[in-house]
Protein backbone atom coordinates (compact mmCIF):
# COMPACT_ATOMS: atom_id res chain seq x y z
CA UNK A 1 0.00 0.00 0.00
CA UNK A 2 1.23 3.35 -1.39
CA UNK A 3 0.13 6.39 1.61
CA UNK A 4 1.00 9.88 1.27
CA UNK A 5 1.21 12.38 4.04
CA UNK A 6 0.55 15.67 3.04
CA UNK A 7 1.75 19.03 5.08
CA UNK A 8 0.40 21.94 3.99
CA UNK A 9 -0.47 25.39 5.60
CA UNK A 10 -4.30 25.50 6.76
CA UNK A 11 -5.19 23.98 3.00
CA UNK A 12 -8.20 22.92 2.16
CA UNK A 13 -9.25 25.76 4.62
CA UNK A 14 -9.02 29.43 3.92
CA UNK A 15 -7.80 30.54 0.49
CA UNK A 16 -4.29 29.41 1.15
CA UNK A 17 -2.43 26.80 -1.20
CA UNK A 18 -5.00 27.63 -3.88
CA UNK A 19 -2.68 25.46 -6.24
CA UNK A 20 -3.28 22.39 -3.94
CA UNK A 21 -6.25 22.28 -5.30
CA UNK A 22 -5.13 22.22 -8.63
CA UNK A 23 -2.34 19.49 -8.01
CA UNK A 24 -4.16 16.60 -5.51
CA UNK A 25 -6.71 15.39 -7.23
CA UNK A 26 -3.57 14.18 -10.05
CA UNK A 27 -2.23 12.22 -7.26
CA UNK A 28 -3.92 9.02 -8.43
CA UNK A 29 -1.05 6.47 -7.66
CA UNK A 30 -1.36 6.84 -3.83
CA UNK A 31 -3.56 4.41 -2.37
CA UNK A 32 -4.31 6.95 0.44
CA UNK A 33 -3.58 10.70 0.90
CA UNK A 34 -3.71 12.06 4.53
CA UNK A 35 -3.71 15.93 4.11
CA UNK A 36 -2.69 17.39 7.34
CA UNK A 37 -3.89 20.89 7.42
CA UNK A 38 -1.34 23.00 9.67
CA UNK A 39 -2.06 25.76 11.62
CA UNK A 40 -5.83 26.43 10.83
CA UNK A 41 -6.62 29.80 12.00
CA UNK A 42 -10.65 30.41 13.23
CA UNK A 43 -11.29 32.39 10.51
CA UNK A 44 -9.94 30.33 8.18
CA UNK A 45 -12.03 27.22 9.48
CA UNK A 46 -14.88 28.98 8.44
CA UNK A 47 -14.45 28.23 4.42
CA UNK A 48 -13.15 24.39 3.46
CA UNK A 49 -12.33 24.11 -0.11
CA UNK A 50 -13.45 20.61 -1.60
CA UNK A 51 -10.41 17.98 -1.97
CA UNK A 52 -11.05 16.01 -5.17
CA UNK A 53 -8.98 13.00 -4.89
CA UNK A 54 -11.32 9.73 -3.99
CA UNK A 55 -8.76 8.56 -1.30
CA UNK A 56 -8.10 11.45 0.83
CA UNK A 57 -8.89 12.83 4.43
CA UNK A 58 -8.40 16.07 5.96
CA UNK A 59 -6.72 16.39 9.50
CA UNK A 60 -6.48 20.15 10.61
CA UNK A 61 -4.38 21.26 13.57
CA UNK A 62 -5.53 24.61 14.94
CA UNK A 63 -3.62 27.85 14.91
CA UNK A 64 -1.75 28.65 18.59
CA UNK A 65 -0.77 31.97 18.91
CA UNK A 66 2.95 32.74 19.00
CA UNK A 67 3.46 32.74 22.90
CA UNK A 68 1.84 29.84 23.12
CA UNK A 69 4.78 28.03 20.86
CA UNK A 70 7.24 29.96 23.54
CA UNK A 71 5.93 28.76 26.39
CA UNK A 72 6.06 25.23 24.63
CA UNK A 73 9.72 25.76 23.95
CA UNK A 74 10.52 24.24 27.15
CA UNK A 75 10.05 20.78 25.34
CA UNK A 76 12.49 21.97 22.86
CA UNK A 77 15.24 22.53 25.60
CA UNK A 78 15.34 19.08 25.19
CA UNK A 79 15.88 18.55 21.28
CA UNK A 80 19.65 18.54 20.44
CA UNK A 81 18.74 20.43 17.21
CA UNK A 82 18.62 23.15 19.27
CA UNK A 83 22.50 23.69 20.46
CA UNK A 84 23.65 22.49 16.98
CA UNK A 85 21.69 25.31 15.48
CA UNK A 86 22.54 28.05 18.19
CA UNK A 87 26.27 26.68 17.49
CA UNK A 88 26.35 27.20 13.66
CA UNK A 89 24.89 30.40 14.07
CA UNK A 90 27.54 31.39 16.55
CA UNK A 91 29.97 29.98 14.12
CA UNK A 92 28.57 32.43 11.34
CA UNK A 93 28.54 35.30 13.76
CA UNK A 94 24.63 35.40 13.20
CA UNK A 95 23.30 34.97 16.58
CA UNK A 96 20.82 37.75 17.42
CA UNK A 97 17.93 37.36 20.02
CA UNK A 98 15.47 38.00 16.85
CA UNK A 99 16.70 34.83 15.50
CA UNK A 100 16.93 33.20 18.15
CA UNK A 101 13.32 33.37 18.66
CA UNK A 102 12.66 32.30 15.28
CA UNK A 103 14.79 29.48 16.07
CA UNK A 104 12.25 28.31 19.43
CA UNK A 105 8.84 29.34 17.69
CA UNK A 106 10.20 27.04 14.97
CA UNK A 107 10.90 24.22 16.90
CA UNK A 108 8.44 24.46 19.52
CA UNK A 109 5.81 24.65 16.43
CA UNK A 110 7.26 21.54 15.11
CA UNK A 111 7.41 19.17 17.89
CA UNK A 112 3.81 20.51 19.10
CA UNK A 113 2.62 19.63 15.27
CA UNK A 114 4.56 16.20 15.63
CA UNK A 115 2.94 15.13 19.12
CA UNK A 116 -0.40 15.90 17.14
CA UNK A 117 -0.05 14.14 14.25
CA UNK A 118 1.43 10.99 15.77
CA UNK A 119 -1.10 11.07 18.15
CA UNK A 120 -3.95 11.07 15.18
CA UNK A 121 -2.09 8.75 13.14
CA UNK A 122 -1.79 5.97 15.99
CA UNK A 123 -5.78 7.07 17.56
CA UNK A 124 -7.21 6.87 13.95
CA UNK A 125 -4.90 4.23 12.67
CA UNK A 126 -4.09 6.55 9.84
CA UNK A 127 -1.29 4.75 8.51
CA UNK A 128 -1.65 0.85 7.85
CA UNK A 129 1.21 -1.42 9.44
CA UNK A 130 2.20 -2.55 5.57
CA UNK A 131 2.24 0.65 4.14
CA UNK A 132 5.02 2.65 2.44
CA UNK A 133 5.03 6.35 2.75
CA UNK A 134 5.96 9.03 1.07
CA UNK A 135 6.03 12.26 3.45
CA UNK A 136 5.16 15.96 1.56
CA UNK A 137 6.22 19.15 2.85
CA UNK A 138 4.30 21.60 0.45
CA UNK A 139 6.71 24.25 1.67
CA UNK A 140 10.28 24.33 2.82
CA UNK A 141 9.88 25.94 6.04
CA UNK A 142 9.51 24.43 9.17
CA UNK A 143 7.02 21.53 7.38
CA UNK A 144 10.14 19.11 6.25
CA UNK A 145 11.46 18.99 10.25
CA UNK A 146 7.92 18.39 11.29
CA UNK A 147 8.00 15.37 9.08
CA UNK A 148 11.05 13.72 9.94
CA UNK A 149 9.55 14.14 13.80
CA UNK A 150 6.08 12.32 12.10
CA UNK A 151 8.45 9.60 10.22
CA UNK A 152 10.32 8.75 13.41
CA UNK A 153 6.89 7.19 14.86
CA UNK A 154 6.36 5.54 11.61
CA UNK A 155 9.36 3.45 11.83
CA UNK A 156 9.44 -0.27 10.85
CA UNK A 157 7.30 1.23 7.70
CA UNK A 158 9.34 2.46 5.01
CA UNK A 159 8.93 6.39 4.25
CA UNK A 160 10.75 8.93 2.53
CA UNK A 161 10.44 12.65 2.71
CA UNK A 162 10.22 15.26 0.08
CA UNK A 163 9.67 18.84 0.13
CA UNK A 164 8.51 21.48 -2.66
CA UNK A 165 10.44 24.93 -2.15
CA UNK A 166 8.14 28.36 -3.59
CA UNK A 167 9.45 31.71 -3.21
CA UNK A 168 9.37 32.79 0.48
CA UNK A 169 10.15 29.26 1.86
CA UNK A 170 13.23 29.33 -0.42
CA UNK A 171 15.16 32.90 -0.42
CA UNK A 172 16.87 33.71 2.88
CA UNK A 173 16.87 37.19 2.25
CA UNK A 174 13.15 37.66 2.22
CA UNK A 175 13.02 35.83 5.54
CA UNK A 176 12.48 38.02 8.78
CA UNK A 177 16.23 38.61 9.59
CA UNK A 178 17.23 37.20 6.64
CA UNK A 179 16.79 33.49 7.95
CA UNK A 180 15.53 30.31 8.00
CA UNK A 181 15.96 28.09 11.05
CA UNK A 182 17.72 24.84 10.21
CA UNK A 183 18.09 25.43 6.70
CA UNK A 184 21.48 23.18 5.71
CA UNK A 185 20.11 20.38 8.68
CA UNK A 186 16.68 20.54 6.84
CA UNK A 187 18.69 19.94 3.85
CA UNK A 188 20.15 17.51 4.72
CA UNK A 189 17.53 15.50 5.98
CA UNK A 190 15.32 15.26 2.91
CA UNK A 191 15.46 12.72 0.04
CA UNK A 192 13.78 14.72 -2.64
CA UNK A 193 14.20 18.72 -2.41
CA UNK A 194 11.45 19.48 -5.80
CA UNK A 195 11.78 23.53 -6.92
CA UNK A 196 9.30 25.14 -8.65
CA UNK A 197 11.96 27.08 -11.32
CA UNK A 198 15.59 26.74 -12.50
CA UNK A 199 15.64 29.87 -10.86
CA UNK A 200 15.53 28.44 -7.07
CA UNK A 201 17.25 25.43 -8.37
CA UNK A 202 20.50 27.62 -9.57
CA UNK A 203 20.00 29.63 -5.55
CA UNK A 204 20.06 26.87 -3.82
CA UNK A 205 22.39 24.85 -5.53
CA UNK A 206 24.99 27.99 -5.31
CA UNK A 207 24.46 27.87 -1.13
CA UNK A 208 24.31 24.02 -1.10
CA UNK A 209 26.14 22.21 -3.66
CA UNK A 210 26.10 18.96 -1.12
CA UNK A 211 22.42 18.93 -2.24
CA UNK A 212 22.63 19.00 -5.98
CA UNK A 213 22.10 15.30 -6.06
CA UNK A 214 18.77 15.71 -4.77
CA UNK A 215 17.62 18.44 -6.07
CA UNK A 216 15.34 18.86 -8.94
CA UNK A 217 12.90 21.31 -11.04
CA UNK A 218 9.32 20.29 -11.48
CA UNK A 219 7.11 22.72 -13.11
CA UNK A 220 3.57 23.66 -11.13
CA UNK A 221 1.18 23.90 -13.97
CA UNK A 222 -2.90 25.22 -14.43
CA UNK A 223 -5.86 23.40 -15.96
CA UNK A 224 -6.80 23.32 -19.88
CA UNK A 225 -9.87 25.61 -19.82
CA UNK A 226 -9.49 26.18 -23.56
CA UNK A 227 -8.81 29.56 -25.66
CA UNK A 228 -10.36 32.42 -24.30
CA UNK A 229 -12.29 35.11 -25.99
CA UNK A 230 -9.71 37.66 -27.88
CA UNK A 231 -10.87 41.21 -28.03
CA UNK A 232 -12.45 42.53 -30.81
CA UNK A 233 -9.97 44.99 -31.05
CA UNK A 234 -7.60 47.45 -29.10
CA UNK A 235 -9.38 50.93 -29.34
CA UNK A 236 -9.37 50.60 -25.47
CA UNK A 237 -6.81 47.89 -23.84
CA UNK A 238 -7.69 45.59 -21.27
CA UNK A 239 -5.10 44.95 -18.95
CA UNK A 240 -5.48 42.38 -16.03
CA UNK A 241 -3.49 42.13 -12.64
CA UNK A 242 -3.75 39.19 -10.36
CA UNK A 243 -2.09 39.22 -6.67
CA UNK A 244 -2.06 40.25 -3.54
CA UNK A 245 -2.41 43.87 -2.46
CA UNK A 246 0.88 43.84 -1.01
CA UNK A 247 4.58 45.64 -1.00
CA UNK A 248 6.52 43.10 -3.44
CA UNK A 249 3.84 43.46 -6.11
CA UNK A 250 4.86 46.63 -6.65
CA UNK A 251 1.20 47.93 -7.48
CA UNK A 252 1.69 51.51 -7.10
CA UNK A 253 4.21 51.16 -10.15
CA UNK A 254 1.53 50.39 -12.38
CA UNK A 255 -0.32 52.79 -11.16
CA UNK A 256 2.58 55.74 -11.60
CA UNK A 257 3.21 54.18 -15.32
CA UNK A 258 -0.44 54.33 -16.45
CA UNK A 259 -0.62 58.25 -15.24
CA UNK A 260 2.38 58.60 -18.34
CA UNK A 261 -0.36 57.06 -20.68
CA UNK A 262 -2.94 59.63 -22.04
CA UNK A 263 -2.70 58.93 -26.01
CA UNK A 264 -4.73 55.24 -25.56
CA UNK A 265 -7.78 54.25 -23.76
CA UNK A 266 -7.18 51.83 -21.06
CA UNK A 267 -9.20 49.31 -18.62
CA UNK A 268 -7.52 47.94 -15.88
CA UNK A 269 -9.14 45.48 -13.82
CA UNK A 270 -7.21 44.00 -10.36
CA UNK A 271 -8.17 41.04 -8.93
CA UNK A 272 -6.92 40.23 -5.29
CA UNK A 273 -6.48 42.15 -2.20
CA UNK A 274 -4.42 42.85 0.61
CA UNK A 275 -3.66 45.14 3.27
CA UNK A 276 -2.47 47.73 0.84
CA UNK A 277 -5.97 47.89 -0.77
CA UNK A 278 -7.05 51.25 0.65
CA UNK A 279 -3.87 53.04 -0.49
CA UNK A 280 -4.78 51.47 -4.13
CA UNK A 281 -7.90 52.75 -4.55
CA UNK A 282 -7.42 56.44 -3.53
CA UNK A 283 -4.15 56.61 -5.68
CA UNK A 284 -5.74 55.09 -9.04
CA UNK A 285 -8.41 58.02 -8.25
CA UNK A 286 -5.58 60.73 -9.18
CA UNK A 287 -5.46 58.55 -12.53
CA UNK A 288 -6.38 60.39 -16.17
CA UNK A 289 -9.71 60.03 -17.32
CA UNK A 290 -8.63 57.94 -20.49
CA UNK A 291 -7.72 55.07 -17.94
CA UNK A 292 -10.87 52.89 -16.41
CA UNK A 293 -10.27 50.68 -12.79
CA UNK A 294 -11.98 47.96 -11.83
CA UNK A 295 -11.10 46.44 -8.43
CA UNK A 296 -13.29 43.77 -7.73
CA UNK A 297 -10.73 42.17 -4.80
CA UNK A 298 -9.92 38.50 -3.79
CA UNK A 299 -12.34 36.11 -6.04
CA UNK A 300 -12.10 32.24 -5.44
CA UNK A 301 -9.72 30.46 -8.01
CA UNK A 302 -12.96 29.08 -9.96
CA UNK A 303 -14.76 32.88 -10.16
CA UNK A 304 -11.64 33.89 -11.35
CA UNK A 305 -11.33 31.28 -14.16
CA UNK A 306 -14.73 31.16 -15.33
CA UNK A 307 -14.18 35.21 -15.51
CA UNK A 308 -11.28 34.32 -17.96
CA UNK A 309 -12.94 32.25 -19.59
CA UNK A 310 -15.63 34.77 -20.89
CA UNK A 311 -13.92 38.07 -20.76
CA UNK A 312 -11.46 39.16 -22.99
CA UNK A 313 -8.40 40.63 -21.86
CA UNK A 314 -5.50 41.88 -24.11
CA UNK A 315 -2.70 41.42 -21.56
CA UNK A 316 -2.00 40.54 -18.03
CA UNK A 317 0.45 42.88 -16.26
CA UNK A 318 3.28 41.68 -13.19
CA UNK A 319 5.89 44.60 -11.61
CA UNK A 320 6.50 42.35 -8.49
CA UNK A 321 10.00 42.86 -7.12
CA UNK A 322 10.43 38.61 -6.11
CA UNK A 323 8.44 35.72 -7.59
CA UNK A 324 8.89 32.00 -8.00
CA UNK A 325 6.93 31.37 -11.25
CA UNK A 326 3.11 32.98 -10.20
CA UNK A 327 0.48 30.70 -11.26
CA UNK A 328 -1.35 33.55 -12.18
CA UNK A 329 1.13 33.85 -15.35
CA UNK A 330 0.15 30.15 -16.17
CA UNK A 331 -3.24 30.33 -15.93
CA UNK A 332 -3.15 34.22 -18.43
CA UNK A 333 -0.93 31.91 -20.89
CA UNK A 334 -3.66 28.60 -20.85
CA UNK A 335 -6.35 31.29 -22.27
CA UNK A 336 -3.81 32.74 -24.30
CA UNK A 337 -3.64 36.20 -22.80
CA UNK A 338 0.48 37.70 -23.13
CA UNK A 339 2.29 39.06 -20.47
CA UNK A 340 3.99 42.08 -19.31
CA UNK A 341 6.39 41.27 -16.53
CA UNK A 342 9.71 41.92 -14.90
CA UNK A 343 12.38 39.65 -14.93
CA UNK A 344 12.18 38.44 -11.44
CA UNK A 345 13.03 34.78 -9.91
CA UNK A 346 11.88 32.27 -12.22
CA UNK A 347 9.51 34.84 -14.43
CA UNK A 348 12.03 34.57 -17.13
CA UNK A 349 11.08 30.76 -17.39
CA UNK A 350 7.64 31.85 -18.13
CA UNK A 351 7.50 34.72 -20.45
CA UNK A 352 9.80 35.70 -23.37
CA UNK A 353 9.72 39.31 -25.03
CA UNK A 354 8.44 38.57 -28.80
CA UNK A 355 7.27 34.98 -27.93
CA UNK A 356 4.47 35.44 -25.56
CA UNK A 357 4.62 39.10 -23.84
CA UNK A 358 7.56 41.72 -22.62
CA UNK A 359 10.02 40.87 -20.64
CA UNK A 360 11.30 43.92 -18.64
CA UNK A 361 14.09 44.45 -16.40
CA UNK A 362 13.70 43.82 -13.22
CA UNK A 363 13.66 47.38 -12.14
CA UNK A 364 11.93 49.09 -14.79
CA UNK A 365 10.95 52.90 -14.83
CA UNK A 366 7.41 54.14 -14.80
CA UNK A 367 8.38 55.01 -18.75
CA UNK A 368 9.89 51.87 -19.83
CA UNK A 369 6.62 50.66 -18.07
CA UNK A 370 4.31 52.24 -20.04
CA UNK A 371 6.13 52.30 -23.09
CA UNK A 372 5.51 48.47 -22.71
CA UNK A 373 1.68 48.92 -22.26
CA UNK A 374 1.92 51.20 -25.54
CA UNK A 375 3.57 48.45 -27.73
CA UNK A 376 0.74 45.97 -27.19
CA UNK A 377 -2.04 48.53 -27.76
CA UNK A 378 -0.25 50.10 -30.77
CA UNK A 379 1.63 46.57 -32.44
CA UNK A 380 0.08 45.48 -35.51
CA UNK A 381 -2.81 42.48 -35.80
CA UNK A 382 -0.82 39.59 -36.87
CA UNK A 383 2.43 40.64 -34.38
CA UNK A 384 -0.49 40.41 -31.23
CA UNK A 385 -1.99 37.51 -32.73
CA UNK A 386 0.79 36.04 -32.60
CA UNK A 387 2.05 36.94 -28.67
CA UNK A 388 -1.18 34.94 -28.00
CA UNK A 389 -0.80 32.01 -29.88
CA UNK A 390 2.61 31.77 -27.78
CA UNK A 391 1.51 32.23 -24.18
CA UNK A 392 -0.45 29.07 -25.28
CA UNK A 393 2.02 27.56 -26.97
CA UNK A 394 4.37 28.03 -23.75
CA UNK A 395 1.25 27.25 -21.32
CA UNK A 396 1.40 23.72 -23.20
CA UNK A 397 4.97 22.96 -23.90
CA UNK A 398 5.73 23.64 -20.01
CA UNK A 399 2.61 24.87 -17.62
CA UNK A 400 -0.13 21.89 -18.68
CA UNK A 401 -0.97 20.53 -15.07
CA UNK A 402 -2.76 17.30 -16.63
CA UNK A 403 0.95 16.75 -17.69
CA UNK A 404 3.39 18.24 -14.81
CA UNK A 405 1.30 16.85 -11.80
CA UNK A 406 1.00 13.32 -12.42
CA UNK A 407 4.72 13.35 -13.53
CA UNK A 408 5.12 14.73 -10.36
CA UNK A 409 3.34 11.92 -8.41
CA UNK A 410 5.26 9.36 -10.84
CA UNK A 411 8.26 10.99 -9.67
CA UNK A 412 6.98 10.77 -5.68
CA UNK A 413 6.85 6.82 -5.96
CA UNK A 414 9.93 6.56 -7.58
CA UNK A 415 11.88 8.18 -4.53
CA UNK A 416 9.41 5.96 -2.72
CA UNK A 417 10.78 3.06 -4.33
CA UNK A 418 14.78 3.65 -5.15
CA UNK A 419 13.98 4.07 -1.39
CA UNK A 420 12.71 0.50 -0.62
CA UNK A 421 15.09 -1.23 -2.91
CA UNK A 422 18.26 0.38 -1.02
CA UNK A 423 16.72 -1.00 2.30
CA UNK A 424 16.19 -4.33 0.59
CA UNK A 425 19.98 -4.54 -0.93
Amino acid sequence: MKTLLLFANAFPFGSWEPYLETELPYLTDFDEVRVFSLSVREDQARTRRPVRHPHATVHPLRFRSRLFYLVAALRVLLDVELYREVRVLWNQRRLSPGRLVQLFVFLSRCHHEARAITSMIRKENLVAADADVVLYSYRLAYQPYLSELVARSLAPRRSVRVARAHRADLYEELAPNGYIPMRKRTLDSLDDIILIAKHGYDYLASRFPEALDRMRISYLGSIDRGVGPSPADRETLRILTCSNVVPVKRLDRLVDALALISDISVSWTHFGDGPLMDGLRDSVKSLPGNVEVHLPGAVTNVALLEHYATTPYHVLVNVSESEGIPVSMMEANSFGIPIIATDVGGVGEIVETGVNGILLASEPSFDELADAIRKIAEMDYEDYASLRSGARRVWRAKFDAATNYPRFGRELLETLNAASTSVDS
